[in-house]
């Protein structure tokens, strides 16, 4: 197992290695493109799923997909809220039936078309890896986060993040709900377990995506343009207040926890 470990993570070295000369170094290139208009492609799911013995273990599977399709469902805020305009999810559901590309293809095929027949400038893609509940309070998982020009290719952004929710726990230990969450709970019916995994996606998206420079074709802004666009690694916490922590992250520490069995 250890052999095939480390066949994975050699594999996945040379993988970054050859997709590197497409991306930026900083963000100055991003405001030589000017992108405004972004696709947000469904994200890519590779979460291990339960083999569905029980109903307990379908719940689940059914739980991880919603908390994807709720990420993409929220992932534009963030987006508008920065200048940029984002395709609602059923334009892109429309278009993705017309131009007939899957995810791989969009993160590594030719997708010039999409900019000059629809007058997209860029695709964001999100991989959503792996789950891990290692407290009964607590559920984490690991994403990567990729703006992909259409006009060359090249990669805008790139980020992968772990991040973390922990609930607080009562005087016998036992994990109790914060009144924020439990607004979420209740508007949504969702299971507080499945409320946590959402509200932590759509916490990292939002801290992933508010990091591009505002409204890239406004030039005031260009003062970010010699910013570290990527390669970037964040553990990203929500502790039990609420608060948010976010703390640097390494590449290699990102790729041993992730992609462990």
């Amino acid at each position: 197992m250890r052999k095939l470990f480390t066949i994975i993570i050699a594999a996945c070295t040379l993988l970054y290695a050859c997709k590197s000369e497409k991306r930026i170094a900083t963000y100055q290139d991003l405001y030589k493109e000017q992108p405004f208009v972004i696709m947000i492609a469904p994200p890519q799911d590779d979460a291990p799923r339960l083999l569905p013995k029980t109903t307990q273990d379908q719940l689940l599977n059914d739980e991880l997909g919603i908390a994807a399709q709720y990420l993409r469902q929220t992932a534009a805020k963030p987006l508008v809220d920065q200048g940029y305009y984002p395709l609602t999810p059923l334009a892109t559901d429309v278009l993705m039936d017309t131009i007939k590309l899957n995810y791989n293809q969009l993160s590594n095929g030719d997708i010039a078309g999409l900019s000059t027949t629809y007058g997209i400038d860029a695709v964001l893609l999100v991989n959503i890896y792996k789950w891990l509940e290692p407290e009964a309070n607590e559920v984490a998982v690991y994403a990567e986060y990729t703006l992909r020009s259409t006009k060359t290719g090249m990669e805008l952004m790139h980020t992968r993040v772990r991040g973390s929710k922990m609930q607080p726990l009562d005087a016998k230990g036992v994990p109790s709900e914060l009144s924020t969450d439990l607004e979420f709970i209740n508007l949504t019916g969702f299971t507080p377990r499945l409320a946590h995994r959402c509200l932590l996606l759509q916490a990292m998206t939002d801290f992933v995506l508010r990091g591009l420079p505002t409204a890239a074709s406004r030039w005031y802004f260009q003062h970010d343009q010699y910013v570290s666009a990527n390669p970037q690694y964040y553990n990203f916490t929500i502790t039990p207040d609420g608060s948010i922590e976010r703390t640097p992250y390494t590449e290699e520490a990102f790729g041993n926890e992730c992609f462990k069995d």
